[in-house]
């Protein structure tokens, strides 16, 4: 062979070899990038903002329905907590000629949860079978609606409350889903050693107060209101308050799987006027 197919062979040996070390370094150089990009969206999805902690001693057992989840007190017979995201698009079905009927739904029993109430013991007690997790978010699907009447997601409230102050602020925070595009609403009772009962042998216990707190993930933006089970006075603004504050009187835990600079962040928030001006 002559020397300059020799030259023009080692050339070509060359070339190859570069290629292919050029092209297994970006390879390598993409799947670390997808890697990294695989790892920040696991974590992501990992965050599960729905989970409250209840504080210890406080009876409880969590349920896991396909779009609600309950903190349920099997000893008051009442939810701890009752926790949900909502986004724009479940807000636009809700709305929508299409959506789900409330008068096609009934409460019922969820027998499977021990010391769920029967629908009949609230009859002539003097309270309605007020829902944490209202209805009206729940419309865009028969398994949700369903869920959300089962009487694990209900306490006994107030009439003029139910039906006015509370109506509003689930209104808002109903509407609140489409601007914000996504929300994580936690709602229940204020539990104290001072609550009366109805029921047989009043085993269902009657909340002084109730509290919503309300969270916009990707604006990282927080706010909470707490109501007592009465006639409410004043506007929503004077029952507006900050997460922390809730936190403080119920002894439960929101948002932990945040990092924590955020948490605290959200949970010391008192922009009321960013939320309630929308």
């Amino acid at each position: 062979m002559s020397n300059s197919k020799h030259i023009q062979l080692f050339r070509w040996l060359a070339c190859t070899m570069l290629a292919t070390l050029v092209l297994t370094s970006c390879s390598q150089a993409q799947g670390e990038s997808s890697s990294r990009s695989a790892g920040v969206e696991a974590s992501k999805q990992s965050l599960n903002l729905t989970k409250v902690i209840v504080p210890k001693g406080v009876a409880n057992r969590t349920v896991h329905y396909s779009v609600i989840t309950v903190n349920f007190n099997s000893d008051l017979r009442i939810p701890n907590s009752v926790a949900y995201e909502l986004t724009a698009a479940q807000v636009a079905a809700c709305d929508a000629p299409t959506a789900e009927r409330r008068k096609n739904y009934r409460f019922e029993c969820d027998y499977r949860v021990p010391g769920c109430a029967e629908t009949r013991e609230y009859t002539h007690s003097g309270y309605d079978r007020g829902h944490m997790a209202p209805a009206n978010d729940f419309k865009w699907s028969r398994t949700a609606m369903t869920e959300c009447f089962y009487m694990t997601n209900i306490c006994p409230q107030s009439h003029e409350l139910n039906n006015g102050a509370w109506k509003n602020i689930e209104n808002r925070v109903h509407n609140w889903a489409s601007t914000y595009g996504k929300l994580v609403v936690v709602t229940g009772p204020v539990l104290s050693n001072r609550m009366g009962g109805i029921g047989p042998r009043a085993s269902i216990a009657v909340p002084g107060s109730f509290f919503k707190v309300v969270y916009a993930p990707r604006q990282q933006r927080a706010i909470a209101f707490v109501y007592a089970n009465e006639p409410a006075r004043g506007g929503i603004a004077a029952h507006a308050t900050t997460v922390r504050a809730v936190e403080k009187l119920t002894g439960l835990n929101f948002f932990s799987d945040l990092p924590d600079n955020l948490e605290n962040k959200v949970e010391t928030q008192t922009n009321k006027a960013l939320w309630l001006n929308n």
